[in-house]
């Protein structure tokens, strides 16, 4: 295993598990939108329904107690749907904020290896230069010595 990679093995672990949290968590956002895409559409059709009902035109007591009846339990579907709709929006928008939480782990373990990567580059960089420093030392006292020496 090299050096690098034993120096970020932890930071790998962590980003594995970040990694798998941020999937689930995008999981669960799909899974919310699907289902305020549902309750949407089960709002819309008891608001189609409740306004195609026809208005009462004639007829006994009976009937109108009936009409009114079958009319207050339209308007009560469309407001089971309408807040069942509204309480679905809530949880989609707590599982994008935490999907976006999650992500956001997932890009600071990213850039932290990556910083750790830039750093082992520059100090191996920084070893070669003072490398070809020596070398370079080396060659001018050798051509030095061999000028002085007849």
């Amino acid at each position: 295993m090299s050096t690098a990679a034993e120096e970020d093995r932890a930071l790998a672990a962590l980003r594995r598990v970040r990694d798998s949290r941020e999937q689930d968590s995008r999981f669960g956002l799909q899974h919310a939108l699907h289902a305020v895409r549902l309750r949407d559409e089960e709002a819309e059709v008891a608001r189609s329904r409740r306004a195609a009902t026809l208005s009462f035109g004639a007829g006994s007591l009976a009937d109108f107690h009936a009409y009114r009846t079958f009319t207050a339990g339209m308007a009560r579907a469309e407001e089971v749907a309408t807040d069942r709709a509204r309480s679905s929006r809530l949880v989609a928008d707590e599982a994008e904020r935490r999907w976006q939480h999650d992500r956001q782990e997932v890009r600071v373990v990213d850039l932290l290896l990556e910083r750790r990567a830039q750093q082992r580059r520059a100090e191996r960089a920084r070893r070669e230069a003072a490398e070809l420093d020596d070398l370079a030392t080396q060659s001018w006292l050798r051509r030095r010595s061999a000028e002085v020496t007849p």
